[in-house]
């Protein structure tokens, strides 16, 4: 049996005082107002079906003291079972009604208030639920980490780096070994630089995370932040040139490209450059690129090339070409797809293949057809006859980065130095007494 001086319980439903601004039962005066009408309204029912020996229409006699009591407890009932009305909808549902019908599904561990995630807003913690539920039925992978992530805080941006796409044999100079292949590095930047309360996104990031990263999957958590500086002195009377190997150079030849230019794509990992329409073959380790403008503007070191952006995958995927064409490949290698339905010599140079599905999704340049009457795009065979084969390797258009851009871009104008013993720049130096060279 309960009585008045029972302690009360605390709800276990989100900090339903902070986080739910419309109150539960509802009260004010207005409530009490409308309350009042209606055990008015009920009374006066109640009166017109008894005998007209029954005339009392105060609170004095037995009889009107119960119907009070009666009318008093359905006006509760009806009030209540209109604001359930109210909660039918998931769009208007207050969140402490809404967490016992997602809440329970998204986050089951949860049984006391250090496994809920707190987020301030009736309205954000509706909207949050609601996109748990659609991330949960997408399944556990990369990009529902991030999406959510990101529906903690609308000023946030997630980024899940997979670890795995940088081991071997995947990427023979990647950074990582096959111990990091269940790895993910998560970044979460905000559009201030910093998230307003870092600490209780990290709670909250970790409990999104349980709820929908792969089970065998451990991850490293980070906040990051630009520091952006001006400039900071200027000197026009001053120029270093780091690569000064002209003697070296003059001696050997000379006569190749200097560097090549284009417009192409900042991938969503951002450590990844794509320009399908040239070959970066000859673009090596240590060279620099150059975006000319944009968000990512500046010089980047090339730490290597790829020709498919995942590599080899057993699973046929479905793909397109520039010239209108379609089919299914199957990529055996890191640079080389195969269609046993498809001549790859009847294309023209400069084909392009887009791969729709997977983890090698995007857009490739053909390089060459290959097997004993394979060559390269659009050329006559070695021996006789028009290149043929059901086999093709694809140029190298992607060139990996050593540090991330700052933003995933599309369209970006760049140059990309293709050797140091590239074509030689003309340096005219001005005003200096060279009579100082020739005495010891």
């Amino acid at each position: 049996m309960a009585y008045d001086d029972d302690p009360h319980k605390v709800s276990v439903v989100p900090f339903s005082l902070t986080q739910n601004p419309a109150p539960n039962p509802v009260s004010g005066q207005e409530a009490l107002s409308d309350r009042d009408q209606l055990v008015q309204a009920i009374m006066e029912t109640f009166r017109k079906v008894l005998p007209s020996n029954y005339v009392a229409v105060t609170n004095g006699p037995w009889y009107s003291l119960q119907f009070q009591a009666m009318a008093e407890q359905l006006a509760d009932i009806q009030l209540e079972i209109n604001e359930v009305f109210k909660d039918s909808d998931w769009d208007f549902t207050r969140s402490d009604f809404l967490w016992q019908v997602l809440g329970a599904f998204v986050f089951p561990g949860a049984t006391d208030q250090s496994g809920i995630p707190v987020i301030k807003g009736d309205v954000a913690y509706r909207t949050f639920l609601q996109k748990m539920v659609l991330l949960l039925l997408e399944g556990a992978t990369k990009k529902s980490m991030e999406g959510g992530l990101e529906c903690l805080d609308p000023q946030v941006t997630a980024w899940v780096l997979e670890r795995y796409l940088e081991t071997p044999p995947r990427d023979p100079n990647g950074a990582y070994t096959l111990e990091d292949q269940f790895i993910v590095d998560i970044f979460i930047e905000a559009s201030n630089n910093f998230p307003v309360d870092t600490f209780t996104l990290q709670r909250n990031s970790a409990l999104v995370l349980s709820a929908l990263k792969p089970a065998h999957v451990f991850y490293n958590y980070s906040h990051l932040f630009r520091d952006a500086f001006g400039t900071l002195a200027t000197d026009n009377l001053f120029k270093l040139d780091l690569f000064s190997y002209y003697y070296g150079d003059f001696r050997k030849w000379c006569l190749g490209a200097e560097r090549i230019a284009g417009a192409g794509d900042t991938l969503t990992n951002r450590t990844l450059f794509s320009d399908p329409s040239v070959s970066f073959s000859s673009i090596r380790v240590g060279a620099t690129l150059t975006i000319l403008s944009g968000t990512n503007a500046g010089m980047y070191k090339v730490k290597g090339t790829r020709a498919l952006l995942y590599g080899a995958e057993a699973t046929p995927r479905a793909y397109t070409t520039s010239t209108g064409g379609s089919g299914t490949l199957t990529a055996v290698s890191a640079d080389v797809v195969s269609d046993p339905t498809q001549d790859w010599g009847t294309f023209a140079p400069d084909t392009t293949i887009t791969i729709t599905t997977g983890p090698n999704a995007g857009t490739y340049r053909l390089d060459a057809v290959l097997g004993p009457e394979g060559g390269v795009i659009g050329t006559a065979a070695p021996l006789a006859g028009p290149v043929k084969g059901t086999q093709v390797r694809l140029a190298p258009s992607i060139i990996q980065l050593d540090r991330l851009m700052p933003a995933a871009a599309t369209s970006q104008s760049y140059e990309v130095v293709v050797d140091r013993l590239g074509v030689q720049v003309p340096h005219t130096i001005l005003d200096e007494d060279v009579t100082v060279q020739f005495l010891l």
